[in-house]
């Protein structure tokens, strides 16, 4: 074989069981470089790692390492060159790629081998010689027009070609869908062209994300591959596991969903979740992303509708349980719903059974769609006020362990912006990882508990725009006064985001326990370092506060539209209550009457703001959405009252106390009827022990 030294050689690469995936959009290689032997021989072993060094470490972050072919194509000839391989630089010299004398004949898949192609037909005329007429019954439909007819529910990347696996897995599909109760003979949904690609959101595989210090490590995973010129590709399936690079960094393991049986019992799930709803299963959809979603935006909108559009089939349980579940909470504001029949409405109390019942199925199969389904459900205030049933706080709380831990398992924790995915999947990726933070660093707050997320293992970059599709032409910062709900609610989440780390800075300041102990930095530095330590904290509040746009104070609200900002504002005011709830605590009878004077004055003050902010709030802001921290955030308000009135130096001092609790028990009460958040808070402060109800009895008696 004359092959000259810089020939490049084009040599495709099967799907993605070896970690390739082959997308719509775009081809993936292996390209191979070609030399003599006395140029690319490997060294001798003691300068291995020096090699290694060079040939493995010098890449660009997205090149893969270079690795000995022959794991890859199996034995070469004695005489020929010793070949290795690296990721192109570009496609000029596509079309003059040979291998051994070959043109490369990859067009747009691997080509099927003949003597595959040969076997399976075979195969296939022994079948149908064995079951006779009977297989004829079970014949595959057509997929369903709108989505790319070439990639069905069992193709996992791209445009690959059918295999056998592919083939079995359909009829073993179909035959399963004849005993499904709500909608019989349904064909097997299409799978949607979107998709294809991407890691976390596959029916039947789940990824499991490859940390630095796993006993599995990367490197041996990469070489663990099948010889593509001597062993047959094995079909894209999912009934093994197989290892999936993103970039030069990480690594996933693919696993396969438990079994058949498990996708049975799917499909029952969807059946009887959509059979719970029906026919309103779109409307809710569709309240959903009017209502929810813009200010909480952890869902693709076009993925999720076109998904729902063509099946209910092609989600988790889990997520489709509780999508509907959280836009039952707005029936009022749909006209279909409002004016039915309170018999015809669908039931929250079974649909929430289905919920939760299914998130523990999924929990064993995680995908991003079980994070998704888990942060709504976290979210719904109205559960625990309308079932009467009160969990224990301290449930949500596990609950957010176990959505943290199986986040963690996905990947979400580290950036995934050089991953080969979509996209817009990197965008889903990012918002859902900060919604996350967020849920942990409030449930920290109000629980009184440590991080689950700590901050050395967190590589999540900022949410941009790009990160959120919806925004599409739309410029927030050329045109701060739009009051699109799509850009008012991206704002909103984004300010959300800074307010938390500042909240988490707070925390980490003041009341972790390397803080707060007995010869902890706030034992050390004593009240006056601390206060000069707190003043950062107090300018960036002060700083994020000043520069809300318009369209986000409290006052702006539209014609006959619901406005979220109230959320917003109330979690400004929480962490400020955290702040000087802190500094209150700290001081002593040594500290300077000036500085003790100053602290208690602004907090009454911060106390004052808070309770005003509450009764300020209008009906538009009151049946917006609000998230699971807000009942917490309101009853931290009464919190700090309670604390200026135990500490209180005179009568004056605890009746002004005493008459700002009774103050915010107004607010909260007017408003609990439409505002679930403020019924639960107004509970928390009057039913539960250390709450205000002390308050007014010590204040009737000094009276």
């Amino acid at each position: 074989m004359n092959v000259t030294s810089d020939r490049y050689i084009r040599f495709p690469v099967f799907p993605t069981p070896w970690g390739i995936p082959i997308s719509d959009d775009s081809l993936s290689y292996y390209d191979l470089t070609v030399a003599g032997r006395t140029d690319k021989a490997r060294p001798p072993m003691a300068d291995h790692q020096q090699w290694m060094a060079a040939h493995y470490h010098a890449r660009t972050p997205t090149t893969r390492p270079r690795l000995p072919l022959r794991q890859l194509v199996g034995p070469q000839p004695e005489d020929g060159p010793l070949v290795s391989y690296h990721k192109p630089d570009s496609d000029l010299e596509q079309n003059a790629r040979v291998l051994w004398g070959h043109p490369c004949t990859f067009l747009r898949g691997p080509t099927p081998r003949q003597r595959r192609q040969n076997r399976e037909k075979e195969r296939e005329k022994q079948n149908d010689a064995r079951d006779g007429d009977e297989n004829q019954g079970n014949s595959t439909t057509s997929p369903v027009a709108g989505f790319e007819t070439g990639a069905s529910p069992s193709s996992r990347h791209g445009d690959a070609a059918s295999t056998p696996a592919s083939v079995e897995s359909n009829q073993q599909f179909t035959q399963m869908q004849q005993v499904m109760p709500f909608e019989e003979n349904m064909p097997e949904p299409s799978r949607p062209s979107i998709l294809s690609n991407t890691l976390g959101l596959d029916l039947k595989t789940h990824a499991e994300y490859i940390g630095p210090t796993d006993y599995r490590d990367p490197v041996l995973l990469d070489l663990h591959r099948p010889n593509l010129l001597n062993q047959e590709a094995p079909p894209l399936s999912t009934t093994s596991t197989f290892a999936r690079r993103l970039d030069y960094q990480t690594v996933f393991l693919v696993h396969p969903d438990e079994s058949t049986a498990s996708e049975k019992m799917r499909i029952a799930d969807l059946d009887a979740i959509e059979a719970t709803v029906h026919p309103l299963g779109r409307t809710l959809v569709d309240l959903y992303f009017r209502i929810v979603h813009p200010s909480f935006p952890i869902l693709h909108k076009d993925v999720f509708i076109s998904k729902h559009r063509l099946s209910h089939r092609h989600f988790a349980p889990s997520l489709l349980a509780a999508v509907y579940l959280v836009a039952l909470d707005w029936q009022l504001y749909d006209s279909q719903l409002a004016g039915r029949e309170v018999e015809s409405i669908p039931d929250p109390a079974a649909l929430e059974e289905l919920a939760e019942r299914t998130i523990n199925q999924d929990m064993r199969r995680p995908k991003l769609s079980t994070l998704e389904a888990g942060l709504l459900l976290l979210q719904r205030n109205r559960k625990i006020v309308e079932s009467g049933s009160h969990t224990h706080p301290m449930s949500n709380r596990m609950f957010t362990a176990q959505i943290v831990a199986m986040a963690q398992d996905l990947g979400i924790h580290i950036d995934c912006s050089s991953w080969s995915i979509p996209a817009w999947e990197v965008g889903l990726r990012r918002r859902l990882a900060w919604a996350l933070y967020m849920q942990d660093r409030w449930g920290a707050c109000v629980h009184g508990r440590p991080f689950l997320i700590q901050d050395n293992d967190w590589d999540v970059r900022p949410c941009t725009a790009p990160d959120y599709p919806e925004l599409g032409q739309m410029n927030p910062e050329a045109n701060p006064d739009h009051t699109s709900p799509i850009i008012v609610g991206w704002d909103l989440f984004i300010r959300h985001i800074e307010l938390t780390q500042i909240l988490s800075d707070v925390i980490r300041t003041f009341y972790s326990a390397a803080a707060t102990r007995v010869g902890g930095t706030l034992d050390q530095m004593g009240v006056v370092a601390a206060v000069e330590l707190a003043k950062p904290l107090v300018f960036r509040l002060r700083e994020w506060h000043a520069n809300l746009p318009a369209r986000l104070q409290l006052q702006n609200t539209q014609l006959r539209e619901l406005c979220a900002n109230g959320a917003l504002h109330l979690a400004h005011a929480a962490v400020e209550i955290a702040l000087h709830r802190a500094l209150v605590r700290i001081t002593t009878p040594d500290t300077p009457a000036s500085l003790y004077e100053v602290l208690r004055s602004t907090a009454r003050a911060k106390l004052q703001s808070a309770i005003e902010l509450l009764g300020s709030l209008r009906p538009e802001h009151t049946a917006a959405f609000w998230g699971s921290a807000a009942a917490y955030q309101a009853a931290e308000i009464g919190s700090l009252a309670g604390l200026l009135w135990a500490t209180a130096d005179s009568f004056d001092e605890m009746a002004w106390c005493a008459s700002r609790v009774d103050e915010l028990r107004w607010a909260l009460r007017v408003r609990g009827a439409a505002a679930p958040f403020a019924r639960e808070a107004l509970r928390l402060l009057e039913r539960d022990i250390g709450g205000l109800g002390m308050v007014k009895t010590a204040n009737d008696s000094i009276s």
